[in-house]
C-alpha cells in the first residue's frame, strides 16, 4: 500500500475534517443496500479516446520546452493528461494484462504515465530484485517487467516519466560512508536530505540513474536515454532541504559526520556572501537559512543533471517537487531543471471551501508555477480516504489546468496493486473505482482538446529577496493566491538574490502580467461564487457545485439541491443529491452542432469493504435536456445495455434523456 504518512496533505486532511463543509446526508445502510453492486474492470465498456494519441509515443520526436510551454519536435503543442503507475502494478502484472491496461489507459484519454515506487524498499520485488542485500545492481528479471510496460505504453501513444529516486532503501552493503549513524541500528536507510551533503550517497544515486537510462530495452531496441517516448525524468521524489529534510542534519540529530559537513558548508556560504553564520544553519527559521539550503540543493542538482545529460538523454528534467505545504522559498532550486513540478492532495468536501478562508488542492499547485517555465503536476488526488465527492476532482483539475496553462497533469495513481484482476478500493489505485474512472474521459477531453482556454489575465506573485525567503509565503498565508487561482492565471517570480548568482530573477517586461497583492482578495463578488475570467467555468462554493459552460463541454458536478441547472445547450434536472454529468462535443465540436456527443454520468460509489473489490454504486435519477442535432440517437457505450429508445425523445429541438431508464449506463453517446 501507499505510505500515506509520507503525504503531509493527507495528515492535514485528517486534522481538518472538522472544518470541512457538510456534504449531503450520507446514505443510510438501508439506502446503500438498494444501490447496485459493481466496479469498473478490464471487461467494462468504456469510451475510446485512443485516437487522441499519436502512435507510437515519440514518433513526433522529443518533447522540448520553449519558454513556458511544451512542444513536440514537429512544433505541435504538447499537453499531457497522465497517471502514476506504481509499485506492485509494475512488477506483479502479467504480460497480457500489461498490454491490456496500456490499451485501456489510452482509451481513457491518458497520454502520459509516470513510473513510481519502482525502487522503494517496501515494494518486493523491486528494481533491485527481491529482498536484495544491496541496491547497487539492477535486477534483469524485474527490469524486464518495466521494459514490457514501457513498450506497451509507447505502442499505445503513451509517454513515460521516469523517476530516478523515490524510496530506495540503501543498505550497509551499498558502501555509504558513515552508514551506521544514519541507519541507527536499522538494516536500511531513507537518504532523503542526506544526499545533499554526502558524496557517497550522491555517487550511488548517480550510478543508478546512469545504469537505468543506459539500459537497452529489448522490446523497443532503445535505451531509456535514447527513447523519445521518455518525455521526462525526475532526479529525486519529494526530497528537499528548504522545508522538509534539513532539520535532520542539525547538530542535535545524532548524525555527527553529516552535521559537521552541513555546518561547515553553512559557515563557508555565510562568509562568502556576507551573511550571519549564526543564522545560516538554522534550517527551521525563514531568512538566510532558506537561501543557503537553496544553494545546497542547486549544487547537487547541477551535478546530477550533468550526469543525466552524459547518458545522452535529451528530454525534460525535473529536480524534485513542490510538495507538503512548502512555501515559495522551496522553488528556486527547481529552476536547475527544464520543467518545474508540484504535488498536491485535496480534501473531502473541497467543492465547498471558501477561498477567502482556506486553501485547497488547486492553490498549492498554482503557487508552484514559476514564471516563464513549463510546469507539471506529477501527483494530484483527493487525500481523504475514498471521499464521496472524489469524482469532482478530475473535472476541477482539468478545467483549472487549462485555465492556468499547466503542461502535464498526473493523477496519483492508476494502480499500485497487481492488475491481474480487480484492485481493492484505495485512493492510490483508481483503476477500478467507478467514481474516479467515471469522470476521467470527460476530464481528458476537456483538458487535451482545449475546451477551456487559458485565462485572459495573468497575475505574478513577485516578492523581493527578504519577502520571498523571509516568511512562509504560501496559500495559507496569502489571501491573494487563494482568491485568484480559480479566476486568472498565477505565476511566481524568482527574486534577485545576490547570494544565488545561478538564480535568474524573473523579468516580466514584454508580458501583460499584473503584480499580485498577496494580502488582497480578488473575489469579484460576495455571493459565494468564484468564476474564471474567461467566463467558461465557475464554482458555487456555498452550494457545493462546479459548472463548466463552453461550446464543447457543459458540465455540472457537486450538489444539485433539487433545482435545475442550465448551461448554454443543456438543462440538468437531477434528483440525485451529489453527482457529476458531462456533456461534450467530440472532436472539439460545439455540443449544439456535434455529430457525436459523449455524456459521462457519475454519482457516489461506496466500497463494500476494504477487502472487497466491489462498490455500491448510486443510481442517478433525473432528466437531461440537450440542444443538439435532431437526427442523433441515444446509445450506451456498453452494448449490453441494448436499446435505449425508451429513455430518449426529441422535443422542440431538445434531446430529452430520462436517466432512470438508461439501464445503469455511465457513458452514453448521442450520435
Amino acid at each position: 500500500m501507499k505510505r500515506i504518512f509520507d503525504k503531509v496533505h493527507f495528515l492535514l486532511a485528517l486534522m481538518c475534517l472538522c472544518m470541512v463543509p457538510l456534504l449531503p446526508v450520507r446514505p443510510s445502510a438501508q439506502a446503500l443496500e438498494n444501490w447496485p453492486l459493481g466496479n469498473v474492470t478490464l471487461q467494462t465498456a468504456i469510451p475510446d479516446l485512443s485516437d487522441l494519441n499519436h502512435k507510437p509515443a515519440g514518433s513526433l520526436g522529443h518533447v522540448v520546452a520553449r519558454d513556458d510551454q511544451l512542444f513536440f519536435a514537429d512544433g505541435t503543442l504538447a499537453r499531457f493528461w497522465g497517471a502514476n503507475l506504481q509499485a506492485y502494478a509494475i512488477y506483479h502484472t502479467d504480460p497480457p494484462n500489461i498490454r491490456a491496461h496500456a490499451k485501456r489507459l489510452s482509451q481513457l484519454g491518458f497520454n502520459l504515465v509516470r513510473i513510481h515506487h519502482h525502487d522503494s524498499g517496501w515494494v518486493q520485488p523491486n528494481i533491485f530484485g527481491e529482498n536484495a542485500d544491496s541496491t547497487t545492481q539492477l535486477n534483469a528479471d524485474w527490469l524486464d517487467k518495466l521494459d514490457q510496460w514501457t513498450a506497451a505504453l509507447k505502442a499505445e501513444g503513451i509517454y513515460l516519466w521516469l523517476d530516478m529516486h523515490v524510496g530506495r532503501a540503501f543498505t550497509a552493503a551499498d558502501g555509504i560512508e558513515d552508514f551506521a549513524e544514519l541507519a541507527n541500528g536499522e538494516a536500511s536507510v531513507d537518504v532523503r536530505g542526506y544526499n545533499y551533503v554526502s558524496p557517497s550517497i550522491e555517487r550511488l544515486m548517480r550510478d543508478f540513474q546512469t545504469a537505468f537510462l543506459t539500459h537497452r530495452n529489448p522490446y523497443t531496441g532503445l535505451t531509456y536515454a535514447e527513447d523519445p517516448a521518455v518525455m521526462a525524468v525526475q532526479l529525486t521524489n519529494e526530497n528537499d532541504l528548504t522545508h522538509h529534510f534539513a532539520n535532520g542534519l542539525l547538530p542535535d540529530k545524532n548524525v555527527p559526520r553529516h552535521s559537521d559537513t552541513y555546518m561547515t558548508l553553512g559557515v563557508e556560504f555565510a562568509r562568502e556572501h556576507g551573511l550571519d553564520p549564526d543564522l545560516i544553519w538554522r534550517s527551521w527559521e525563514p531568512g538566510p537559512s532558506k537561501i543557503f539550503l537553496s544553494d545546497l540543493e542547486h549544487r547537487f542538482n547541477d551535478r546530477m543533471v550533468a550526469a543525466i545529460r552524459e547518458t545522452g538523454f535529451q528530454g525534460l528534467i525535473s529536480t524534485t517537487s513542490h510538495w507538503g505545504d512548502m512555501p515559495v522559498s522551496g522553488l528556486p532550486s527547481q529552476t536547475r531543471g527544464t520543467i518545474t513540478d508540484a504535488h498536491s492532495y485535496g480534501w473531502d468536501g473541497e467543492i465547498g471551501f471558501d477561498p477567502g478562508e482556506r486553501p485547497g488542492l488547486l492553490d498549492w499547485i498554482a503557487i508552484a508555477q514559476i514564471a516563464g517555465r513549463p510546469f507539471s503536476v506529477s501527483e494530484w488526488n483527493i487525500g481523504s480516504p475514498m471521499a464521496e465527492d472524489r469524482f469532482i476532482a478530475p473535472l476541477r483539475v482539468a478545467a483549472t489546468a487549462a485555465l492556468q496553462g499547466w503542461d502535464a497533469m498526473m493523477v496519483y495513481g492508476y494502480s499500485q496493486q497487481s492488475l491481474n484482476g480487480p484492485v481493492f478500493p484505495e485512493n492510490w489505485s483508481i483503476a477500478n473505482d467507478p467514481s474516479m474512472i467515471g469522470m476521467m474521459p470527460a476530464a481528458a477531453v476537456l483538458y487535451r482538446q482545449g475546451h477551456v482556454r487559458q485565462a485572459d489575465r495573468t497575475y505574478a506573485l513577485c516578492l523581493d529577496e527578504d519577502e520571498f525567503f523571509g516568511g512562509p509565503v504560501s496559500p495559507v498565508t496569502s489571501l491573494g493566491v487563494r482568491t485568484v487561482v480559480e479566476q486568472s492565471r498565477l505565476v511566481t517570480c524568482m527574486p534577485d538574490t545576490p547570494a544565488l548568482p545561478w538564480l535568474d530573477p524573473t523579468d516580466l517586461s514584454g508580458t501583460t502580467a499584473e503584480i499580485l497583492d498577496p494580502e488582497m482578495s480578488y473575489l469579484q463578488q460576495n455571493d459565494g461564487v468564484i468564476a474564471a475570467d474567461t467566463g467558461e467555468f465557475f464554482r458555487e462554493y456555498r452550494k457545493g457545485r462546479f459548472v463548466v459552460n463552453t461550446k464543447a463541454s457543459q458540465i455540472v458536478a457537486g450538489q444539485f439541491h433539487h433545482e435545475p441547472v442550465r448551461t448554454d445547450d443543456v438543462e440538468f434536472y437531477i434528483d440525485t443529491p451529489l453527482a457529476a454529468i458531462a456533456v461534450q462535443g467530440m472532436g472539439g465540436q460545439p455540443v449544439s452542432q456535434a455529430q457525436k456527443i459523449l455524456i459521462s454520468i457519475t454519482a457516489r460509489a461506496v466500497p463494500v469493504d476494504p477487502q472487497d473489490v466491489t462498490f455500491r454504486i448510486e443510481p442517478l435519477k433525473g432528466t437531461l435536456r440537450i440542444r443538439a442535432r435532431p437526427e442523433l440517437t441515444l446509445k450506451s457505450v456498453d452494448p449490453r445495455a441494448g436499446d435505449l429508445s425508451a429513455a430518449h425523445v426529441v422535443e422542440q429541438g431538445m434531446h430529452v434523456i430520462d436517466l432512470d431508464k438508461i439501464k445503469g449506463s455511465r457513458w452514453l453517446y448521442l450520435e
